[in-house]
């Protein structure tokens, strides 16, 4: 199956709420949410958290939470146990809510080598999947794909992490991967390297995911999402990877355009997937002719 939904509560959404969030959503013919606690809100919602947990689960809202952007886990000892704290807060509301990941950044290398900084966070990201089963946390940690070269999060030190730490999954960022791999991700062949890189990686079959657009400075850096008509990266081809392997995916919309681009690749995958039986089915109906006259020349 493959959900659409935004990245924060609509904003077609009159409600700022997420229990406005969630049934605007739904009505919307969308099925996931992701949860921002980048800006601090909805603090004051906690008490009702599980209550919304229900009306998610009733909906069929695939729930996730994101973790504030600024993470700096390779930090003096003060960023990383704040980062630590919240991770696990994040843990705690996304058990409330219902949520299923919990995703998070890494933060800066602060000038240590990639190889030093994997060694590092491999023990921590152990201890809080830890910390989180001990405390019956129902959401995985996921560790999201970064953009920019300072960041911590290339596919493969994200891959590295995750094999070596058992429950704790990748999140792909398909604009922060284009932008960090030299805008590559140009055709259908260089979507479906990432999943068999992935798949041969840690063998997964489901997978969670942000889309959208992406532009670039005059020296050709990431600068920031933008709507996926204005961006390089072509959804069709990776709705066709998808298809074709009959992968799980959550699909959130990092858009500007949030829900609307949630939508706009739904209808994209429905389209994308329409063509396909139409292959299918051409291709079948050539093979029936074939048997039939194989059959009529041997009478």
């Amino acid at each position: 199956m493959i959900r659409f939904g935004p990245a924060g509560i609509p904003l077609s959404c009159k409600g700022r709420t997420i229990r406005d969030g969630i049934e605007d959503i739904h009505a919307l013919g969308l099925h996931c949410m992701e949860i921002q606690l980048v800006r601090g809100k909805y603090v004051d919602e906690l008490d009702d958290f599980e209550e919304l947990g229900g009306i998610a689960h009733s909906l069929d809202i695939h729930m996730a939470i994101h973790a504030p952007y600024y993470m700096d886990f390779l930090g003096n000892g003060y960023m990383r146990n704040k980062s630590n704290k919240f991770l696990e807060f994040a843990g705690e509301v996304g058990n409330k809510i219902g949520a299923r990941k919990v995703v998070t950044h890494i933060g800066p290398y602060r000038g240590i080598s990639s190889r030093e900084a994997i060694e590092r966070l491999v023990p921590m990201f152990r201890d809080m999947r830890n910390h989180y089963l001990e405390n019956n946390y129902r959401p995985v940690i996921g560790i999201e794909i970064s953009g920019k070269p300072g960041l911590f999060g290339s596919i493969r030190e994200v891959m590295e992490i995750c094999h070596r730490v058992r429950g704790v999954i990748p999140v792909i960022n398909w604009p922060h991967l284009h932008a960090r791999g030299g805008r590559w991700l140009n055709d259908r062949d260089s979507f479906k390297r990432v999943f068999k890189y992935i798949d041969d990686s840690l063998g997964l079959k489901d997978f969670y995911m942000h889309f959208s657009g992406v532009e670039f400075d005059i020296e050709g850096n990431e600068r920031h999402y933008s709507p996926i008509k204005k961006g390089e990266i072509k959804f069709e081809y990776l709705a066709e990877a998808i298809l074709e392997n009959d992968y799980n995916v959550i699909v959130i919309s990092d858009s500007p355009l949030m829900e609307h681009d949630a939508m706009y690749m739904k209808l994209i995958t429905e389209r994308v997937e329409a063509r396909r039986q139409e292959r299918m089915a051409r291709r079948e109906a050539a093979d029936k002719i074939k048997e039939s006259r194989k059959a009529a020349a041997v009478k």
